[in-house]
């Protein structure tokens, strides 16, 4: 039997990147919607973020990691999710926690300085986007270290991880002084991933590149 169409709600180049490049590994049954900044898109998402996904029936599943789950098991790719070792599912979900709970917010005093400080003078946000800088230079030496010896973030083969990592290291090439110069493990792994055919078809849609 068919699958029920999914629709993915994203903007261009966000963390809904990783959702998107996950259905076309999968091959799924789904549309896109460019969602709207305005309240409108409040109707679907109350916290106004990308990505979310309707599942159909006026269902709809907000947060990238439950969003990556469902597909995964929508589809029956439990592979992608680590399979059936329980050490290489914890991994996953390990990895997973790590870029959404400690890289990804890395990045917010540098793209929104002003939500962390009361002073919004240019010397103050100057110094908030260092501090995110740093941040952001922690979890990528944390990435790197990992990555050392490895091909993918998890086992032997791609897994949620390799994809939810793609906007956060596209971010480090146009914020970062040098770009994932520094990092060349990482650097590696992101230039090698972004040759894959899923990845470049969601970029394209989205009018992005690498």
């Amino acid at each position: 039997m068919p699958k029920e169409k999914l629709r993915l709600y994203f903007r261009p180049g966000t963390c809904s990147l990783a959702p998107h490049i996950l259905l076309n590994v999968i091959g799924a049954n789904y549309d896109l919607t460019d969602a709207p900044r305005d309240d409108s898109y409040k109707a679907i998402n109350p916290s106004g973020a990308v990505p979310a996904l309707d599942i159909g029936n006026n269902d709809v599943l907000t947060q990238c990691n439950a969003i990556r789950q469902y597909i995964c098991d929508h589809y029956d790719r439990a592979d992608l999710l680590g399979g059936e070792d329980i050490r290489q599912r914890a991994e996953v979900t390990r990895w997973c926690a790590f870029l959404t709970g400690d890289f990804h917010p890395a990045f917010f005093p540098f793209f929104l300085p002003q939500r962390y400080t009361t002073d919004h003078d240019k010397t103050a946000t100057a110094k908030v986007k260092s501090a995110g800088l740093a941040l952001v230079r922690n979890g990528l030496d944390q990435i790197e270290a990992h990555l050392k010896n490895r091909r993918w973030f998890v086992g032997d083969g791609q897994t949620v991880v390799d994809y939810y990592a793609v906007p956060m290291l596209r971010w480090v090439t146009f914020m970062m002084p040098g770009g994932l110069s520094d990092w060349p493990e990482t650097r590696e792994f992101y230039d090698r991933i972004c040759k894959e055919e899923a990845v470049i078809a969601a970029m394209t849609t989205q009018g992005i590149k690498p």
